[in-house]
């Protein structure tokens, strides 16, 4: 095993399509990772303040804002694999998987990249939508662009269009969930 994988659940259904694609793309990883999955619907992440406080110094705490956002840095930065896991709303990843990617921020110094705790990570993304797989394009490329810029190693994401649970759990998409996997560990 060795990896160490985190899943960042976006969904607010926790026995929703997404939490459902979740449990499926678990199966198809089996030992190849040590899998930690957090739901952060709930939590209170705020969105990043545009402070600078972490662009100036590197913070103990990573960032000056303090909410639920502070015990997950930790597991981030322990994780060789992050995996966010979110239905596409309006064309975007739910708000509580944006403000957890924007408060990634204070984790690099974007200015020079003298410090950058990220660079090197896997990233990547299961979707769930309730339209065509292009409905997503916006939030993939928001999250391609992202892992470009703080030199993550983006690994693509898997869509599933007009996503239903029992569709999913019922290993209609397990080619498409292996091949992602593949993609992952590849």
């Amino acid at each position: 095993m060795g990896m160490k994988m985190l899943i960042i659940n976006g969904s607010p259904r926790a026995e929703g399509n997404t939490s459902e694609l979740v449990k499926q793309f678990i199966m198809n990883v089996g030992n190849k990772a040590e899998i930690e999955e957090i739901c952060i619907f709930e939590d209170d992440i705020k969105g990043c303040k545009n402070c600078g406080a972490c662009q100036r110094a590197v913070l103990k705490t990573h960032c000056a804002v303090n909410d639920d956002m502070s015990d997950l840095y930790q597991k981030f930065l322990s994780s060789d694999i992050v995996i966010l896991a979110s239905p596409i709303y309006m064309w975007q990843f739910t708000p509580c998987t944006l403000a957890f990617l924007n408060r990634l921020h204070c984790l690099c110094h974007s200015e020079d990249f003298s410090y950058n705790v990220m660079e090197g990570k896997r990233m990547a993304a299961l979707i769930t939508l309730g339209a065509e797989e292009d409905v997503a394009d916006y939030a993939a490329k928001g999250l391609r662009d992202f892992c470009e810029f703080f030199r993550i190693d983006h690994r693509g994401d898997i869509r599933i269009p007009y996503a239903e649970k029992q569709r999913i759990s019922s290993g209609e998409y397990n080619r498409k969930v292996k091949e992602f996997v593949g993609k992952i560990f590849g």
